[in-house]
C-alpha cells in the first residue's frame, strides 16, 4: 500500500531489507487471482473429508497415478527395445513405480457436494534400464455410489517433454462468473510454460483456454 506523506527537508536514507542479490531459495508458490466486478461471489471449493476419507481417496488415487506411470515405462520400454531374435520367451522385470511429491486435492466444485480430486506426483522406477523421471497428474470425480471416474490423465518424463508436457496444478478457480470451479493448471514444454482452464463436465476435462506456450 502506498501512503502519501508530507514534504520534509531532511533527507532520509532508504535502507535494504536483506540482501537484494541473494537467490530465491526453496519452491515458489502460484496463488490464482479473479478480478471480476460483476461475478457471483467467492467461494472456497474445498471438500471437507474425514481422515478416513482422506486415507481412502489417497490410497485410490495413488494406485491409479502407479498404474498410469506404469504404463508410460511399459511404452517406452516397448518403443526402446530391438526386436527379440530367439522365438525363446524372458521374463522382464517387474515395473514397479515409486512416487514423490504426492499432492493431492479434493474439490466441490459446482456445491453439489460431488467430490473432484486431483493428484499430481513425480515418480521414479528402480533399477530401470534408462533412469527417467515421470511426472503424473489424475483428475477423477466420485459417483454417487462412490466409485472413482478417470477424467483425465497426463504422465510424462524428463526426456519426452517436448511431446508430452508436464501438467502442474495451480488451483481451482472460477474464471467465467457462473459459480462452478475451475482447473487451473500451469503446463511445461521444453519450449516453455502456459497457463490451461478446465471445466470437469462429467467424465471428460473440457478446455476453456489453453494458453501459448511460452507466454
Amino acid at each position: 500500500m502506498l501512503r502519501r506523506q508530507p514534504i520534509s527537508d531532511t533527507p532520509h536514507e532508504q535502507t535494504k531489507a536483506g540482501n537484494q542479490d541473494e537467490s530465491l531459495k526453496g519452491p515458489i508458490e502460484l496463488i490464482p487471482a479473479v478480478s471480476d466486478s460483476t461475478g457471483a461471489e467467492p467461494r472456497p471449493y474445498t471438500y471437507q473429508l474425514k481422515p478416513e476419507e482422506q486415507q481412502k481417496f489417497l490410497k485410490s488415487m495413488t494406485d491409479m497415478a502407479t498404474d498410469e506411470v506404469r504404463a508410460r515405462a511399459k511404452q517406452l520400454s516397448g518403443e526402446a527395445e530391438p526386436p527379440a531374435k530367439s522365438t525363446k520367451k524372458t521374463a522382464r522385470p517387474t515395473i514397479t513405480p515409486e512416487l514423490q511429491d504426492v499432492q493431492m486435492h479434493v474439490f466441490d466444485l459446482t456445491n453439489t457436494n460431488e467430490p473432484v480430486l486431483v493428484l499430481t506426483a513425480t515418480a521414479t522406477i528402480p533399477n530401470a534400464r534408462i533412469p527417467l523421471q515421470y511426472t503424473t497428474a489424475l483428475v477423477t470425480r466420485e459417483d454417487i455410489y462412490g466409485e472413482l471416474h478417470k477424467v483425465f490423465a497426463q504422465t510424462t518424463d524428463n526426456q519426452h517433454l517436448d511431446v508430452i508436457p508436464k501438467f502442474e496444478f495451480i488451483d481451482a478457480v472460477d474464471v467465467d462468473g457462473d459459480g462452478r470451479g475451475e482447473l487451473l493448471f500451469r503446463t511445461s514444454r521444453e519450449s516453455g510454460t502456459a497457463f490451461n482452464i478446465y471445466a470437469v463436465i462429467g467424465d471428460r476435462l473440457w478446455p476453456m483456454f489453453l494458453g501459448k506456450t511460452g507466454s
